[in-house]
């Protein structure tokens, strides 16, 4: 531990550290005493070394956290440093009779693997000749137990002082929004056009933008370049001139997580920034934080892909959360993310404190000058939003204001409640021009207009309510938007004569569109409503008073998909066999043949589909995922090793040796090629001699199983599932709370999900991601299920345990309904 701290942080780099009081660990008395010694490190403790290398962010954290236990697969340097202490523990809480033969060699096993990847990191081999030497040596028990007996347990609890970390969640969020992102819109404009060519075209407007947003204009004429523009000056530009081609939702709206065009993104760009520069408070949870990250990571994977890999978006983005950060920092881009809007407290009515920042200021300016210039002509209102901070109850908020509109604004004056949305919650409100001719006319109308709005939600009683206001940039006409969602089915009884002609029926159904939109409750619509018409079969019609009956009982959807037991089989030859089977697969056609990949032993193990002649074939590296090429021949991928195997079944051979790039998890083959998830975060599509075809993005940083079926992809991280198109667009995604330990996903004919648990269950999820089922549980015999396939030449199911040898055959069969 001493020797990694050594290679993750200089001795004297620490030493500066610590008497700068820049260490955010909490040190014990006695680790004080360590640290006032430095550079000298020959005494520091696992645990100081941990603590330091844990807390003062010297490395990326492990895939499972700091603070639990690493899965098998999960080999960097901060999983192993994770098992070190974890096993320190376990010695020191162990007890000799509980010592048995069999975990001594097992815990030798886990140790030599540590220590071997440990100095694969260092780039020696001083940790793995020590602990030969060391085994080697004559071994004084007594002295050694008595030594024991005197270490306490390493505290791995994550101990956190909130406060600091707020400060540094928002802090490292800031580096996005400040450095990142305005490189990536400056980037943008640049590849669309020059400087130049700009400034002319904005030569007949300059009298819409702002004083500031004119200086940048006006300097493009003698820099030639766009270093000084903002993310709200480039968007503008990019929207005023149609730079680039409408989001999918238009402009000014967020855009859905399906949506994946460059203005898409461009439009969650700007979201972002606005909403964390109008925040009133620094606290961010670490889930808001990770979900942050998560999707400031995703669109910086699809902007790398847009400039062709040559702009390290990603990568930077990953940087800006795990770098290292001092206090210094901190303080810097906190107070930079905050002059962004720099949101001031300007009046307050309890329980409601009002603020807003610059952009609602210059809006401010600019409407009293043209009121005062008598320049308003044909303006009459300007739209605004009004954002509550820190609500509880969002959906039922929203749901209940949407539904009081006409209520909220009766007698009401030169103010118009348009809409609620979420964002907090975002209150979308026509101000007219009148009423911001002073602070106090504008301070009495909202204080009357939000009183209202407090008396009808739950939030009134408490005891202080931030108010956010901001202008609407480029507002049009405000339409409440409409989620596309199932098709509605409307039965008509209609006079068989308005049939007899093509015109008659074209009138008929005139009308009654008309009475549609007649009784729409006004809200319009931007895109056009597609009606099919279907026969009725009069066989079985049901009479008025059963149809209403009918229509009246909620659907119940239930998967029609039930498993039989065919047969259990036993893998494991002995009692005493350890082993960790960590995919399986079925192939052949006359001899039908179960594989399944052994890495604790690297080897694969062999059987007929009765369980019977087991036989291995050795390997060179561990196997962790399987896919058949062909009825004899299949590929595993060894993820530590960067290695795919071409294996030769009946022949027992390895006929290709594949170096991936990156680490290589997840493979499936389809349409002569395999599909080989690399570095958990893109697809490499390759062909058997590993020439790479092309490159796909993943929807998550964190993918380690894939199957391939057909024109789309399923693909899993730890907690959800993921169904994408062939080029990476995200089709559905499938997440449950019960499910937090996702394994091997596989599909049937009909594309069904099925997908592995690790806490002893099997669920099939529908083709759409709607609905789901578990279909296996413990009491069926899973006890850490590690591999699953689907056969869909005979619909069988094969399901293998991790550790006990056990695997399951399952007919597959769908329920008539």
């Amino acid at each position: 531990m001493q020797t990694i701290l050594k290679e993750c942080m200089s001795p004297r780099v620490l030493q500066v550290k610590y008497r700068l009081k820049d260490i955010r660990a909490t040190l014990t008395e006695y680790e004080i005493s360590l640290m006032e010694k430095l550079p000298n490190m020959d005494e520091f403790t696992i645990e100081l070394c941990y603590k330091i290398l844990r807390y003062e962010n010297l490395m990326l954290e492990p895939s499972c956290k700091w603070g639990n236990t690493p899965c098998i697969t999960d080999v960097e340097i901060a999983d192993d440093i994770q098992r070190i202490v974890i096993a320190t523990n376990e010695v020191i809480g162990k007890k000799s009779e509980d010592v048995s033969e069999t975990y001594y060699e097992g815990f030798q096993k886990r140790l030599h693997d540590i220590l071997n990847r440990v100095d694969k990191f260092l780039h020696q081999v001083t940790c793995i000749k020590l602990y030969k030497t060391i085994c080697k040596d004559e071994v004084h028990s007594t002295d050694i137990l008595q030594e024991l007996a005197l270490l306490q347990r390493i505290d791995i609890t994550h101990i956190v002082d909130e406060t600091s970390l707020n400060r540094e969640r928002i802090s490292r969020i800031s580096l996005a929004i400040i450095d990142s992102f305005p490189n990536i819109f400056r980037d943008i404009i640049r590849s669309i056009i020059s400087p130049s060519q700009l400034y002319q075209m904005c030569i007949p407007h300059l009298n819409s933008f702002f004083t500031d947003q004119k200086t940048c204009l006006s300097d493009l004429q003698s820099s030639n370049s766009y270093d000084s523009f903002d993310i709200s000056l480039i968007y503008k530009l990019l929207r005023q001139f149609s730079l680039v081609p409408s989001p999918t939702n238009g402009w000014g709206n967020a855009p859905n997580k399906i949506d994946t065009k460059l203005s898409d993104d461009i439009e969650r760009i700007r979201h972002f920034r606005n909403q964390l520069a109008h925040r009133c408070s620094s606290n961010i949870t670490e889930e808001e934080f990770d979900n942050y990250f998560d999707q400031f990571r995703d669109i910086c994977k699809r902007m790398d892909l847009y400039f062709f890999q040559n702009t390290n978006y990603e990568y930077k983005i990953i940087g800006h959360k795990t770098c290292r950060i001092d206090t210094q920092m901190q303080t810097q881009y906190n107070n930079t993310l905050n002059e962004l809007e720099n949101l001031k407290l300007r009046f307050e009515r309890h329980p409601i404190k009002f603020f807003w920042g610059n952009s609602f200021d210059r809006c401010l300016v600019n409407l009293r000058s043209m009121l005062m210039s008598e320049k308003s002509a044909g303006r009459q209102k300007v739209r605004v939003q009004i954002i509550f901070q820190n609500n509880a109850d969002i959906e039922r908020t929203i749901d209940i204001l949407n539904s009081l509109k006409d209520e909220i604004n009766e007698n009401l004056s030169g103010i118009e409640f348009i809409v609620a949305t979420k964002g907090s919650i975002v209150l979308h409100t026509d101000i007219y021009l009148e009423i911001l001719e002073t602070d106090a006319l504008l301070q009495s109308t909202l204080t009357i207009f939000l009183r209202k709005i407090l008396e009808r939600i739950t939030t009134s009683n408490t005891e202080s309510i931030d108010m956010v206001l901001l202008p609407v940039e480029e507002y049009t006409q405000w339409k409440v938007s409409k989620p596309i969602g199932e098709p509605v089915y409307l039965d008509f009884d209609i006079l068989a004569g308005f049939f007899e002609t093509d015109g008659k029926m074209e009138e008929q159904l005139r009308q009654i569109s008309d009475a549609f939109s007649k009784h729409s409750n006004g809200s319009g619509t931007n895109s056009d409503i597609t009606a099919t018409l279907l026969p009725l079969y009069l066989e079985n019609k049901p009479t008025a008073s059963a149809a209403f009956i009918q229509a009246q009982t909620p659907v119940k959807y239930n998967l029609p998909v039930y498993v039989t037991l065919r047969k259990q089989l036993n893998i494991k030859r002995s009692s005493n066999e350890n082993h960790n089977i960590t995919s399986c697969i079925k192939i052949g056609t006359a001899l039908v043949m179960l594989v399944f990949t052994d890495c604790y032993n690297k080897r694969l193990i062999i059987c007929n589909s009765d369980g019977t002649a087991i036989h291995h074939i050795p390997l060179s590296c561990r196997p962790y995922y399987i896919t058949e090429v062909d009825n004899n021949t299949v590929a595993v991928s060894s993820t530590l090793d960067r290695t795919i195997l071409i294996i030769n079944i009946s022949r027992s051979s390895v006929t290709n040796t594949i170096n991936t790039s990156g680490y290589c998890y997840g493979i499936s083959y389809d349409d002569n090629n395999l599909h080989v998830v690399i570095d958990i975060s893109i697809i490499q599509v390759m062909d058997l001699t590993g020439k790479v075809i092309r490159t796909i993005p993943l929807p998550s940083g964190s993918i380690r199983d894939i199957t391939v079926d057909r024109d789309r992809f399923v693909c899993r991280d730890f907690k959800s599932i993921y169904c994408c198109s062939l080029d990476g667009k995200l089709l559905w995604k499938f997440e449950k709370d019960k499910y937090q330990d996702l394994r091997r996903v596989t599909t049937d004919n009909e594309r069904n999900v099925f997908v592995a648990d690790r806490n002893y269950s099997v669920v099939v999820v529908s083709d759409d991601g709607e609905y789901y089922r578990e279909i296996l549980t413990k009491s069926d015999g899973l006890n850490r299920p590690g591999g699953i396939y689907f056969d869909k030449k005979e619909n069988i199911l094969l399901v293998c345990n991790l550790k006990d040898g056990k695997a399951f055959l399952f007919d597959v069969k769908k329920k008539l309904s």
